[in-house]
């Protein structure tokens, strides 16, 4: 092991990365974004999975629960997260997981076959060139012949302002003895700049951008994003020319709504396309300066598939994929007239005055956080609004659909997304996240996710009732279980910074702390309403 990567796997072991699930990594997302683009993804359900530098399998478990018949192997350069990972997989019961440890740069990784998804999150700038160059190899020699490898890491233009602030940091944080040291001066450096720095020059400029996010991030991030030995940003180019060299294409990114250009307005849209033809890469790193892009979360093929990606979506493609959107009315009810109406948010909106659109937009609203299909997405439509036959209607889906995947409102996916069983006044959640919620009580280790791959951080009350839901308890048992864990004193409550002690009061709080964690439940994709009983 080099100089260079033993002083990486220390600053790891010495403080480990949060390990937790990545939405946009999720093979199910990758083998989607391939299919939209004019590939054939391999099947998710059984694929085998390479993560390389897996930390402690958090991104990893989510998948292997959900899918039993898949295989996952991930690879670290940390003892001490590889040890921890094996920990969480034991504790939930999975046998479709391998965790490996070892440096990238010196694995053999013909020995562990082809994959038809290879993961890279949040190492590529992270490491040395060498291993970078590793990384690149590894994507190439293992992937199967259809896979998809994605790598994200960190870019420029945007880290050009961000290098400064780290320059910084490492100045006054890098040579101290522990990380809380290495943080504390670190961030006593950004106080001490933003207080002296003169006004209106760039390095108070540069705080004034950065310093607000930074504020926001918790220390475990910062000090492994601004105080890590190596960040290497590059820019867009340069990564698809390296990638090239190894015999890799760009296909598209984890997030495709951030490759439109017209997203981005017609003021750029109509110059860049005019400018870029037919060069999605050169297209997409005009659009890196146009936004000032910091990262990147980019999928790969082999470059023998080149020649069949297709950036301008297909309809034919969209209609055989499963689609998840929660769109709010910005004026309350949904009129199913021609009165304009707006959904979504201030910075990604829908406004319509079809009725056909409004009535699509409600089904995909009402069976969120699950999927529709396009045929039931249509033939629901329809329903809504009485007379309108499916040939009529399909034009008018074909087109929001579209609308939905280049804004980034919608979610899609090859296969539907359940969340869970519908039971009379009852919820019922799968076993691998009742077992996650049973580790994280009681190891306290964060484990709980949802179908959607995303991490569910959730409260002590939800996560002691959360192992009750099987689909067999109702809300009255919820009460008492809950009552249960508050005489084991493993629940207090409190109003008005007083404890509670009277019963009856504590008979409200229980029954305030079942309704909020239903509502918490719901809202985190981890259930669907019970039916009313």
């Amino acid at each position: 092991m080099s100089e260079t990567v033993s002083l990486v796997k220390s600053v790891y072991d010495e403080l480990p990365y949060t390990s937790h699930p990545f939405p946009q990594t999720a093979p199910e997302n990758l083998a989607a974004v391939a299919h939209l683009f004019g590939l054939e993804a391999p099947d998710v359900a059984t694929a085998r999975v390479l993560e390389l530098g897996c930390s402690s399998a958090g991104n990893l478990i989510p998948f292997a629960a959900r899918n039993p018949a898949a295989e996952l192997v991930g690879i670290d350069l940390s003892g001490v997260q590889i040890a921890l990972g094996k920990e969480r997989v034991d504790a939930l019961g999975l046998s479709n997981i391998r965790l490996i440890e070892a440096d990238l740069a010196a694995l053999d990784s013909k020995g562990l076959g082809s994959f038809d998804f290879v993961i890279c999150h949040g190492v590529y700038s992270w490491v040395p060139a060498h291993v970078r160059e590793a990384i690149l190899r590894i994507c190439k020699e293992n992937l199967a012949p259809d896979g998809i490898a994605y790598v994200s890491y960190n870019v420029y233009p945007g880290w050009k302002a961000r290098e400064i602030v780290r320059d910084a940091m490492m100045l006054r944080g890098a040579a101290r003895a522990t990380p809380a040291e290495r943080l504390g001066y670190a961030k006593g450096m950004l106080d001490f700049l933003e207080r002296l720095a003169p006004r209106g020059s760039i390095l108070a400029k540069t705080l004034e951008h950065t310093l607000p996010e930074l504020r926001t991030q918790q220390d475990n991030y910062l000090a492994h994003e601004y105080l890590e030995p190596f960040n290497a940003p590059c820019y867009f180019q340069d990564f698809i020319r390296d990638a090239g060299a190894h015999g890799l294409a760009y296909l598209a990114e984890a997030q495709p709504s951030t490759m439109f250009a017209s997203n981005y307005g017609q003021d750029v849209a109509e110059p860049l396309l005019k400018e870029c033809g037919h060069s999605q890469v050169l297209l997409e790193q005009y659009l890196d300066f146009v936004a000032n892009r910091t990262f990147r979360q980019t999928l790969l093929v082999h470059d023998r598939q080149a020649g069949d990606i297709r950036y301008r979506i297909d309809g034919e493609r969209m209609r055989k994929l499963h689609f998840a959107a929660r769109l709010s009315c910005q004026d309350g009810r949904i009129r199913l007239d021609s009165s304009r109406q707006v959904f979504g948010t201030n910075t990604s909106s829908l406004a319509t005055e079809k009725p056909a659109v409004k009535a699509a937009v409600k089904v995909l609203s009402d069976s969120w956080p699950e999927t529709v299909s396009y045929n039931d997405l249509v033939e629901r439509t329809g329903a809504l609004l009485g007379a309108a036959s499916e040939q009529e209607l399909m034009p008018v889906i074909d087109e929001l659909l579209d609308h939905l995947v280049i804004k980034g409102l919608a979610r899609f996916r090859i296969a539907p997304v359940r969340i869970g069983e519908r039971a009379e006044g009852r919820i019922a959640i799968e076993p691998a996240i009742r077992r996650a919620a049973e580790i994280s009580r009681d190891c306290a280790i964060p484990a709980i996710f949802n179908r959607w791959h995303e991490p569910v951080p959730l409260g002590l009350v939800a996560t002691l009732l959360l192992p009750e839901l099987d689909g067999s308890h109702d809300r009255a048992d919820l009460e008492r279980a809950l009552q249960d864990h508050v005489r084991s004193g493993k629940v207090r409550f409190e109003r008005g910074g007083e404890p509670v002690r009277e019963a009856g009061e504590i008979s409200k709080c229980i029954a305030e702390h079942v309704d909020a964690t239903m509502r918490q439940l719901l809202e985190a994709k981890l259930a669907v309403p019970p039916i009313a009983s």
